[in-house]
Formats: C-alpha cells, structure tokens, sequence
C-alpha cells in the first residue's frame, strides 16, 4: 500500500485532503484546505533519505535513548541509517520505531484504523527487537468537515509516550505562535521560569515569534488536561488542539532559527524525555483557516 488519501469538504464546499504512508512509519505527506498545505514539502528530501521531514509519529519513545538501549541496525537491511549524522546515528531510531516501521491499516474516505506491535517485523526483524520492548501503538484518523482529528495511543513494558512531530510550513520563513500556557517551562532539560522579555498575558496567553532558535516544552493553561495552539503566518492559521486524560501530557516546540517550519509537537508525558507512564494516549485536531 503505497498511499492512503482522505478527502472530505469543509461545510462552505472547500476542499480538504490528507496523505498519509502506512509503509512509512504513518507519516502524513500532504494536509491541504483548497489550496492551502500545511506540510513543509521542501522537507521531502530529509524524509527520504532519513525519515526525518513532512509528518512523522512520536512513540514508543522521544528523542534519542540512551546508548546502552539502542540495538544495533543493520545497514544492509535498512540503509537509511548510513545516511545520518554521527549525533543521530547514536540512535537510528530517533523518536521512536512508530515513525519508521510499516503499520498495519484499514481505512475509509475519511477514516484510518492503524496499528503497531512490537510483535510486527520490518525487514524480517520484531520491532520488539528493534525498539528494545514489546509495545502496542494504535492511531485513529477522521478527516471532518472541520479538518483531522488524530487519537493515539501506547501500551508498553517500560514507560513511553505518543504524540506528532509534524513539519509545518512557514511563508517566508514566518511565523508566530500564541496559546495559553503555564509560566514554567523546559528549556535544556530543566524546568524554569519563562523569560521575563517573552510577551505574555494576565491570562497566560503567550505570543512568540519564531524568529530564533527554539527547542521547549510547554504545558497547557488553564486546564491541565488540554490545550490550543495557534500558528499564524502571512497566508493562513493552523489550530492545534489537543486533549489527554492525565497531566501526563505537553507540547514540544521546535524550530532551528530561519527554518521554512516548525514543529509543534503534543504529546503524552509532562517531560517527554523522562515519560512516566507504560500506558498513555492524546486526542489532538488540526484546522486550517486561511
């Protein structure tokens, strides 16, 4: 299965598409409203050469592991891993396995039912083996009227974490990011208060300029159990809106200064490199408004 597309129209007859790879790790390739895409297509080559780009998973883990967990891949059996950097090869699986391995799906015109165990193989491997537990995975996609709704999920042996590590496009390397958000925040795995030059409200609502290098982990305000993101750029607006059952849950964002994107990045840990939980999931909407 090459490709999954999902198409639906918003309530006004604007066209809505989502491109999804099922044999790559579920990754979105393609969000569109009308003429509208929100995936950094100029990211495309990355994907290809390393899984990195476009819109990839998080889960069973974040980020890179510890050396003494990472299980040696072989190249002649998956040669993307020749093609990293020296930092990333320390873990070919950055992010977790969700985001490389072929799922197993179903889908409809509008709807994906996916699924991802540790006892699956990829190259003839378990990705048991590959990830260093057992786990389950299962990610649930609508694409509605008002855009997609994603819910994920994870069962592991150790603890774990799911969320979206999207790329979205920048218009001219622009952008702006506002929700409401507590006053701490992890910056270089510690927990500190926000800058006091950052522009932030009474009501805790943050606006940040995405013109700087930015690696930081948010948490949702007032409600712990949910939070809304807005990405405003010169052309349109993408709405993140998340929901999870515990305060196990953040958002990361990330964007390397003059970048033509940024990720943002809900997922289902307060310290996404520390998680605390072996069973966790996140609900999350993406909407797109010109």
């Amino acid at each position: 299965m090459d490709s999954i597309i999902l198409k639906n129209t918003t309530a006004s007859g604007i066209p809505l598409e989502a491109i999804f790879l099922p044999n790559k790790g579920m990754n979105l390739i393609s969000y569109k409203r009308g003429s509208i895409e929100v995936i950094d297509q100029s990211t495309k080559g990355e994907f290809e050469r390393r899984f990195a780009g476009l819109g990839p998973l998080i889960g069973p883990h974040f980020h890179r592991r510890k050396p003494h967990l990472v299980p040696k891949m072989d190249v002649t059996k998956f040669p993307y891993v020749a093609n990293l950097n020296n930092e990333v090869q320390s873990d070919p699986l950055s992010h977790g396995i969700g985001r490389y391995a072929p799922w197993q799906a179903k889908f409809t015109e509008t709807s994906i039912e996916a699924k991802l165990s540790g006892k699956d193989t990829w190259n003839d491997i378990p990705l048991s083996a590959l990830e260093g537990q057992n786990f389950q995975m299962t990610f649930h996609v609508d694409l509605t009227k008002q855009g997609l709704e994603l819910k994920l999920s994870v069962v592991s042996d150790t603890d774990s974490i799911v969320g979206i590590h999207y790329y979205y496009y920048l218009p001219q390397g622009k952008g702006t990011i506002i929700s409401q958000v507590q006053k701490t925040f992890i910056i270089n795995n510690e927990r500190k208060l926000l800058p006091q030059n950052w522009k932030i409200d009474e009501q805790h609502v943050l606006c940040y300029p995405l013109d700087q290098d930015s690696d930081f982990t948010f948490f949702p305000y007032p409600d712990p159990l949910q939070g809304k993101i807005t990405l405003k750029t010169e052309t349109h607006q993408l709405v993140t809106t998340y929901s999870c059952i515990s305060e196990e849950n953040s958002w990361q964002l990330w964007h390397p200064k003059g970048a033509s994107f940024v990720c943002i990045e809900p997922v289902s840990s307060q310290d996404p490199r520390h998680p605390n939980l072996s069973v966790s999931s996140i609900n999350i909407k993406l909407e797109i408004t010109a």
